[in-house]
């Protein structure tokens, strides 16, 4: 259930697994906002570091002026383990602007940026990972088919340091569909 625009939930499994969430979604002052945030924890090792316990923290808000249609969204999480891995976490922010150019339904155009980084995975000695990713997009709903057509641009660069192995930057255009039911 909603009171007020909160809502909570949690989940447990077995005894090797339990979560928590909480939301806020509403409307004040012309502007439409949105919070998440969750944490949960498993202690059975099977996920893919194989680790016996781990921890994951998690949290992103959504921010939309109504009569400009200019959107913010940003993101944060954070993964750590009973693993030697010093630091497991990312951000992520996009900015744009949602406007109505024709009478399919809404045009968005926006900005991103996310940032990761894994220091010492599995605990080995100098395995450190860093990716930083750019990118610009353009979004346009087909109301009518209740339908989202996109394109965008990403470029991607990384630092991975290991002996022998290297990752090199590189840049992508994709699109896409997406059809709600």
């Amino acid at each position: 259930p909603t009171f007020g625009g909160f809502s909570v939930s949690a989940s447990w499994g077995e005894d090797d697994f339990w979560d928590i969430a909480a939301r806020y979604a509403g409307e004040h002052a012309g502007f439409k906002l949105a919070v998440a945030t969750a944490y949960s924890e498993s202690t059975d090792g099977t996920n893919f570091t194989q680790a016996e316990d781990t921890q994951f923290f998690q949290i992103g808000a959504y921010v939309q002026h109504m009569p400009t249609g200019l959107f913010l969204y940003g993101a944060y999480g954070q993964l750590d383990n009973d693993l030697s891995i010093a630091e497991n976490d990312f951000f992520y922010i996009k900015a744009g602007i949602r406007t109505k150019l024709n009478p399919l339904g809404a045009t968005v155009f926006y900005g991103e940026y996310e940032q990761f980084n894994n220091d010492n995975i599995g605990g080995v000695a100098n395995l450190n990972f860093e990716s930083d990713l750019w990118g610009l997009g353009i979004v346009q709903e087909v109301d009518a088919a209740a339908m989202s057509v996109w394109i965008k641009y990403r470029q991607v660069s990384g630092d991975f340091n290991v002996i022998g192995l290297g990752v090199e930057d590189f840049d992508y255009v994709g699109t896409g569909a997406l059809i709600n039911f």
